[in-house]
C-alpha cells in the first residue's frame, strides 16, 4: 500500500470517528457511564460500570509520516474490556468512545 493511500486510510478513518463522536444520542438510549481507559504493556484498554450501551477504546497516535493516527479497540458491552495492541509509536492521548 503506497504512503498517499495509507494517509488517505488514515484520515478517512479520523474523519468517520469524529462524525461517530459528534452525533449525540436520542434521550431513550443509555450510553455507557464510569469509564475509564489506560495503557498496559503496549495495549491500550477501557471499560465502563454502568449504562447499557457500548464502548471502544481509541487511541491517538504520532507516525513519523503519516502524522496523526487513530487506533481503536472492538466494541464492547457495559462491563466487558475493549484492548487494542498498540504499534511502536508516540501516543498522543488514550480515551473511550461510547454510543448508546
Amino acid at each position: 500500500m503506497s504512503l498517499r493511500r495509507k494517509i488517505a486510510t488514515v484520515a478517512g478513518s479520523a474523519a468517520i470517528a469524529l462524525g461517530a463522536a459528534v452525533l449525540a444520542p436520542s434521550p431513550a438510549m443509555a450510553a455507557p457511564t464510569g469509564c475509564t481507559a489506560w495503557l498496559s504493556n503496549g495495549y491500550a484498554h477501557s471499560n465502563c460500570t454502568g449504562g447499557t450501551g457500548q464502548h471502544s477504546v481509541a487511541v491517538t497516535q504520532w507516525h513519523p509520516y503519516a502524522g496523526v493516527i487513530l487506533v481503536t479497540g472492538p466494541w464492547k458491552p457495559a462491563g466487558e474490556i475493549s484492548s487494542v495492541r498498540l504499534p511502536p509509536y508516540e501516543i498522543r492521548r488514550v480515551f473511550t468512545n461510547v454510543q448508546g
